[in-house]
């Protein structure tokens, strides 16, 4: 059996799930562990998963930038808007009633 050290910087309240990815690095490298499989199999969904959650993650970034630029033209446009109808308004004799 192989000795297996990693450096993992140890914090109190991650104590568990540190203990629990020892346990587990040491059981993927036992050639007679019987859950070998399964556990490369857990890892390449774990890997996928977070590869999904990434592209998501992108997607949500670029939709609120998006989202913020069309916010900015809307203003913009609005403003405009107010503009021309005051200006518009005051060309016709009216410009006392806004």
């Amino acid at each position: 059996m192989e000795i297996v050290t990693e450096d993992l910087k140890v914090e109190k309240k991650e104590l568990f799930p540190q203990i629990l990815m020892r346990i587990f690095s040491v059981c993927k490298n036992d050639k007679n562990f019987p859950l070998k499989e399964k556990i490369n199999y857990v890892e390449v969904e774990i890997s996928s998963l977070e590869e999904q959650i990434q592209s998501q993650n992108k997607l949500l970034n670029e939709t609120k930038e998006l989202r913020d630029s069309l916010s900015l033209k809307l203003q913009g446009v609005r403003q405009e808007n107010f503009e021309t109808k005051t200006k518009l308004l005051e060309e016709l004799g009216s410009g006392r009633w806004i």
